[in-house]
């Protein structure tokens, strides 16, 4: 059959982002189901990833953070034990009135900040505009080196409503499908 210039070609079918999600509860129990996948994906992308991932990633956070609103979530304040630097340490110790023994009794246990986070007051940062870096640049997608800090990625997934849904369109994104690696040229 002849080409006919006036006859409307059929597009390929681009796979549909997976629908945001922001129910904590729902995205615990999709991170345990998604766990081994994530972590094929993860040995996946070490070896597969575009040189662009650090750009694609950082827009899907940005997208992801324009969507969802960390204050009301809070659930990085209430779940991992956080490394402080010691300057940060002393800093929020200062605020809570307390010396900086009194403070690592209290809410640390071996080096680390205990959940949830003592500056947690609600679901909102008594200390926001102060925070501590590794609370700004949670969950990490927007640094540089993306490929080399997968293990981090794929814990926060499974407590961060950003992480998780920027790691789902990341898998649509490259066409990687539940093991079917089906990468999108």
């Amino acid at each position: 059959m002849a080409h006919d210039p006036g006859m409307i070609q059929p597009k390929r079918k681009q796979p549909a982002a997976p629908e945001m999600e922001t129910d904590l509860l729902r995205i615990q129990q999709l991170s345990q189901e998604h766990d081994d996948e994530n972590w094929k994906f993860r040995s996946w992308l070490k070896q597969n990833a575009p040189d662009s991932i650090d750009g694609i990633v950082k827009a899907l956070s940005q997208k992801y953070f324009s969507l969802i609103d960390c204050t009301q979530c809070a659930n990085c304040c209430r779940s991992p034990q956080t490394e402080f630097k010691r300057i940060e340490l002393h800093a929020i110790a200062k605020t809570l009135g307390q010396s900086m023994e009194a403070f690592e009794k209290q809410f640390m246990s071996e080096g680390m900040v205990n959940p949830p986070c003592p500056m947690l007051d609600g679901k909102l940062c008594s200390i926001y505009e102060n925070r501590p870096e590794v609370c700004r640049s949670f969950p990490h997608l927007e640094q540089p080196g993306f490929t080399t800090r997968l293990m981090g990625v794929i814990d926060n997934v499974a407590i961060c409503p950003i992480a998780f849904n920027a790691l789902e369109e990341l898998k649509t994104k490259l066409g990687w499908l539940h093991g079917r690696h089906n990468r999108q040229r």
